[in-house]
């Protein structure tokens, strides 16, 4: 699925020293799929898009053996558009992701972009990855997938249990704690088993207001496919931190499951509800059911439906990994979502 490339041994330091080893790994992966939505007041959009299952992109991961059971490491991830060749943020070259760390037994330090723990954490909550127009926590949640500046440790994984801490750098001279950001989460994955919970808070630029998002739940593997239990809670609730209210929050609840029929061939489904804690009744649900078939270990078709209904005021709408929302339905109305597409991994 990877293809590795050599770099080749550094240099002898001293006489009788052993010849460190250093390798990159370059991968990827291109996702393209066509979407139709028709959403109450706006009608119908077919469209070809990227990302449906998972964004496109292209990286570089490396790693050094620095001897003494410590290693280098370092990333490099470049987001872009399969549909258009465009890149997805045209101010970043690696808007991914771009850290360096020191990895051994202790565990692993990391310093750069990275992601966040809630990204990694909500492709493990549904059979959609997180994403899809199928993906309900997707749709509902909003949250930030990566920061900048940021300090980063992940422990080893013990008896089953994995912990992450970071700390994203502000910068700012005044308010000193303005748009920094915490993040915690905590794994426990063992046999069929995996439970987790995460949860990050970011200061406003004037730190009057912190911008927090919480993932948590669980699957469990009963041999023919997945159960799967996912719960998130924000504050969130507008594009920036100026239309957020202190003490407002969504919360959002899936249940899915899916079933291999085959070694290649998939089915799952799963039913989504959120709920505003406001009062005004700006609730939210979603029905949703995916197909995917393994062509081989590289490529994979997928297609997936969803209808998701807001009552009163909400006006969420189906979304993806990119995430690209087509078709956003009038206040309180409806939207039904199709996708057909193929992801390819290199």
């Amino acid at each position: 699925m990877k293809k590795a490339l050599a770099l080749g041994a550094v240099g002898l330091l001293c006489a009788g020293s052993a010849m460190a080893q250093s390798n990159v790994t370059i991968y990827g992966v291109i996702d393209t799929y066509m979407g139709y939505t028709n959403a109450t007041g706006k009608g119908s959009v077919v469209s070809m898009d990227s990302g449906g299952y998972q964004a496109s992109r292209v990286g570089f991961r490396g790693t050094e053996d620095l001897g003494g059971g410590l290693r280098a490491n370092f990333q490099l991830e470049n987001g872009f558009a399969s549909d258009t060749g465009g890149m997805a943020d045209s101010t970043r070259l690696f808007n991914r992701q771009s850290w360096i760390g020191l990895g051994g037994g202790f565990g692993e330090v990391r310093l750069g972009r990275q992601n966040s723990p809630g990204f990694l954490m909500i492709a493990r909550l549904d059979p959609f990855a997180g994403a899809t127009y199928a993906s309900f926590l997707n749709n509902v949640s909003s949250y930030t997938p990566r920061y900048d500046n940021v300090i980063g440790y992940i422990s080893p994984s013990m008896s089953g249990v994995k912990l992450q801490a970071y700390y994203g750098l502000g910068e700012q001279t005044t308010p000193k704690n303005g748009l920094s950001t915490y993040m915690l989460a905590a794994e426990y994955e063992s046999g069929p088993l995996y439970l987790g919970i995460s949860s990050s808070m970011q200061n406003s630029a004037n730190d009057n207001l912190s911008i927090k998002s919480t993932f948590a739940g669980g699957a469990y593997d009963y041999g023919q496919g997945k159960i799967f239990l996912g719960y998130y809670r924000g504050n969130n609730l507008g594009a920036a931190a100026a239309t957020n209210t202190p003490g407002s929050y969504y919360s959002a609840y899936s249940l899915s499951a899916n079933y291999r029929v085959s070694p290649q061939a998939t089915v799952g489904a799963g039913y989504g509800w959120a709920k505003d804690s406001t009062g005004a009744g700006r609730d939210a649900r979603q029905i949703s059911l995916i197909g995917t078939y393994d062509l081989s270990k590289r490529t994979m078709l997928y297609t997936t439906y969803a209808r998701l209904t807001n009552n009163n005021g909400a006006s969420f709408s189906l979304s993806a990994a990119a995430p690209i929302t087509k078709n956003v339905p009038t206040a309180g109305g409806t939207v039904n979502g199709v996708q057909f597409g193929i992801r390819h991994l290199f």
